[in-house]
């Protein structure tokens, strides 16, 4: 056949399948709604997908990107961040890579203008921008001279947003200084980023030289850490390669320095990976779920074709009998098939661009900027593709019974108005299979809605209620002039931490307040290695790790964190050099269990070093710091008293009131203290907390609709096969009704029929759930396939799946047997 015969057959086809479509008006709006529920979810969260991994990031070559991070083997392997030395070693020894860059965010405060502002700011190393490929929109980056420790330029970058937002756009910015810091430090302006940059932070609105991150013996030192690095391959370079030889420059570094890199290595993650990771388990498992819809819809429609396909067996007989061939009529059935799912697929396109920014919009996820899910040519070929799989799909079914005809047998089937047991088998074969997915998503939501109500009901270690949160930046005032031969004294802050609390405290409606050098989950806590006393020998893999805090003595009852032994600080031990020591409970449990801890001593860094010992006055309970469900790592808290030293401070304030209501009047007391201060960070403790559950409330939220889906589409299909089923068994029952059957006969024959439909799906779902729990297993907390919530999930749909077969087993009650054995 010639290309041209082909495609004259093939148009004929698609005409007969339109005009089949339109003689079946009910059919046809049934099965093109469920396909396109099924396309457009598919291709919906399909972009979602695409968009972060696909095109996640928008730099040259981004497969060529990588971070390093500096790792520590302990219990398991830890990152900690790279130390400068380190950083400059791994930049000279390695051969991998075009160039490397370090980089750091902070947030500096830009003082001088109307108000002043904490800005989000990177600290990075001259290479930094172009190993991103992005240029400045005028002006220029930094020069690698500016980026030298020993003599750092203080030059800084401006991106577009903050360009425009305080300086008007304007083009006469480069060569102006800005006021940084609160050292009050100068920045000359060199360059403004095009729009859209904001950094490998997705935040930052300035960039300052590498060299400027901390003071340069800081800097200097090995054993301080905290920064990641960035990295180009070069071509050719795999990150395999890449790595073996980073682990090479490890053993190196360990070999000669001891001290400092003891069990340390460099970990090299695609940036990639970095950036928009996260996000995707959660998108792959929605893949799933939504695949699974398409499946029920797809099985939904197979049926719905199946039945027609029943009523059309005449029809088949009648053209085979004619001359038609088994493979012309196999290809017609699956052309009917396709157009069908193709009009599901226009459908369904159409319900996907809508559903794609109705999630952007409602996710509690804060996707990238530059994670931009949008439908473009290759989500409609996606579309296309999906949409011609499912039309092969829901037409072979139908096209197998077809090649499978008898001509004799099926004229016979038809005049007795039955179905043959093949196409019996099939059709409930297809309701077990939809049957089963729906139990595994319904499970899978019952799951998450479990974990996130276990996460809400989670206690944090503190009372969070009525909790609001602000940062300040607390500037210094003009140094005192020293006295002749005496050291010049630290410049003091423009308000002392006590003022201030007085100022906060009177507010109306707040009834406590406390001071802190940060607040749980606001991502500010450093961790320090400590001594306990008389503990035994230690090394890089055992040696206690705490997280440092400095609060008020008003912290743990501002917070409700319960005091378990001893006492909260005293005012005299803000004093400079206080001994006083308050720790969690892990200190005790891991050095004196059983025993009294207060009056205990312990010291940061090892027990040789020049580090004074501190006395332990106070434990207290653990405080989940730095994430829920649990924080990252079994490192305890230490905390030391609050002292005015500290320029970067958290405040927590309890009220008796609402906290939307407490913003403005704290803020307005701050501002009476001194204007100079900046506010940041204001958010009340729920919405944190609310932050850490946001991907499993996206995922439950998503996964729910879904299974809310598949179950109707579920109901759905089980209710037409037994509507069929009584159609066709009319004859049937007919008789069985004249020979004195009675109402609960038909009843337990129609509805049995269903049950042991119902009963398949629901033992297949049930067991797949338990199989597919592990690869769901990071989503959850708390549940496990046999929880609960599982069980009232598989009792829902099989209630309502045993509805469904219960109408059409009414309706084959009431068969008047005269007319039943009239029936065709």
């Amino acid at each position: 056949m010639s290309t041209v015969q082909m495609l004259e057959t093939l148009a004929q086809d698609v005409r007969y399948a339109l005009r089949t479509l339109r003689r079946s008006p009910g059919f046809s709006v049934v099965a093109v709604f469920a396909l396109a529920v099924g396309i457009g979810g598919n291709t919906a969260i399909f972009s979602m997908l695409d968009a972060a991994r696909t095109r996640a990031l928008p730099y040259p070559d981004p497969a060529q990107l990588v971070q390093l991070w500096g790792n520590v083997q302990r219990a398991r392997v830890e990152r900690r961040g790279a130390s400068y030395p380190d950083f400059l070693d791994w930049r000279a020894r390695s051969h991998s890579f075009e160039d490397m860059a370090a980089f750091a965010g902070q947030q500096l405060t830009l003082a001088g203008l109307d108000e002043p502002e904490r800005i989000n700011t990177e600290f990075v190393s001259a290479p930094y921008f172009s190993l991103l490929g992005v240029q400045p929109a005028f002006g220029r980056t930094f020069a690698a001279d500016e980026d030298d420790v020993a003599k750092p330029a203080p030059v800084v970058v401006v991106s577009d947003g903050l360009w425009r937002r305080r300086f008007g756009g304007d083009p006469q910015l480069v060569g102006r200084t800005l006021t940084l810091c609160c050292a009050a430090r100068s920045y000359t302006v060199v360059g403004v980023m095009p729009p859209g940059f904001k950094g490998l932070s997705d935040a930052a609105e300035l960039w300052v030289p590498f060299a400027m991150y901390a003071p340069p013996d800081v800097m200097a030192d090995r054993g301080t850490r905290g920064f990641a690095a960035l990295a180009r391959l070069k071509p050719g370079v795999t990150r395999e390669a890449a790595q073996r030889e980073l682990d090479g420059i490890s053993r190196q570094l360990e070999a000669e320095y001891p001290a400092t890199n003891e069990k340390r290595a460099v970990e090299l993650s695609p940036l990639d990976v970095e950036l928009v990771g996260p996000l995707r388990p959660a998108l792959q498992t929605l893949m799933a779920a939504v695949a699974f819809v398409l499946l029920i819809a797809c099985a939904n429609v197979a049926n719905l074709l199946l039945a027609r396909s029943e009523a059309r067996r005449q029809e088949v007989a009648v053209r085979i009998a004619l001359g038609a061939s088994r493979g012309r009529l196999l290809r017609q059935l699956i052309t009917e098939g396709c157009v069908l799912t193709g009009i599901g697929a226009a459908a369904g396109l159409l319900i996907a661009r809508a559903a794609v920014d109705a999630l952007i919009a409602q996710s509690p996820v804060t996707f990238p900027s530059f994670v931009t899910p949008h439908l473009d040519s290759r989500l409609a070929a996606f579309t296309v593709a999906v949409s011609f799989a499912c039309g092969i799909l829901v037409g072979l079914a139908p096209a197998l019974q077809a090649r499978a005809i008898d001509l004799t047998g099926s004229l016979k089937e038809s005049a007795r108005g039955s179905d043959g047991p093949r196409a019996q088998r099939v059709r409930s074969s297809l309701v077990v299979a939809e049957l089963s997915l729906a139990v595994v998503l319904l499970i899978g939501a019952g799951l998450m809605i479990r974990s996130v109500r276990n996460l809400a009901a989670l206690s944090p270690g503190f009372d969070p209620s009525s909790i609001l949160t602000l940062h300040l930046s607390i500037p210094r005032a003009a140094a005192p002039p020293a006295s002749p031969g005496a050291p010049a004294a630290p410049p003091p802050p423009v308000v002392y931490g006590r003022a201030l609390l007085e100022r906060i405290r009177a507010v109306p409606g707040v009834a406590a307040a406390a001071l802190g050098s940060d607040m749980p989950l606001d991502g500010n806590a450093a961790a320090a290695f400590y001594t306990a006393e008389g503990q035994p020998l230690v090394n890089a893999q055992n040696m206690p790790r705490g997280y440092v805090h400095r609060v008020s003595p008003e912290f743990f009852g501002t917070l409700r964190i319960p005091m378990l032994a001893g006492r909260t600080f005293a005012d005299a031990d803000a004093a400079q050099g206080s001994p006083a020591v308050i720790v969690s409970e892990r200190v005790v449990k891991r050095f004196w269990p059983a025993q009294d801890p207060v009056g205990k001593r312990i010291k940061f860094g090892q027990a040789a070093s020049n580090g004074p010992w501190l006395t332990i006055v106070g434990v207290v309970g653990e405080v989940k710091y730095r994430g829920l469900p649990d924080n990252p790592t079994a490192d305890p808290d230490i905390y030391l008293p609050f002292t005015d030293r500290n320029q970067q401070v958290a405040l927590s304030v309890r009220g008796s009131v609402p906290t939307s209501s407490l913003v403005v009047p704290v803020r307005t007391a701050i501002r009476g203290a001194d204007p100079s201060i900046p506010v940041y960070g204001v958010a009340p403790m729920d919405v944190l907390i609310a932050g850490q559950t946001a991907p499993s409330r996206f995922t439950m939220w998503l996964t729910g609709v879904f299974a809310a889906a598949a179950l109707m589409l579920a109901v759905v299909g089980i209710y037409g096969v037994m509507a069929y089923l009584v159609t066709q068994r009319t004859r049937e029952i007919g008789i069985r009704l004249a020979l004195g059957a009675d109402t609960a006969d038909i009843l337990r024959l129609v509805v049995g029929n269903g049950a042991r439909l119902v009963g398949g799906g629901v033992a297949i779902g049930v067991a797949a759930s338990f199989a597919l729990q592990r690869l769901v297993s990071s989503l959850l907390f708390g549940v496990t396939a046999a929880d609960s919530a599982s069980a009232i999930a598989v009792g829902l749909l099989a209630a309502v799946a045993l509805l469904a077969c219960y109408v059409p087993a009414l309706r084959a009650t009431r068969v008047n047997p005269l007319r039943a054995l009239r029936y065709e």
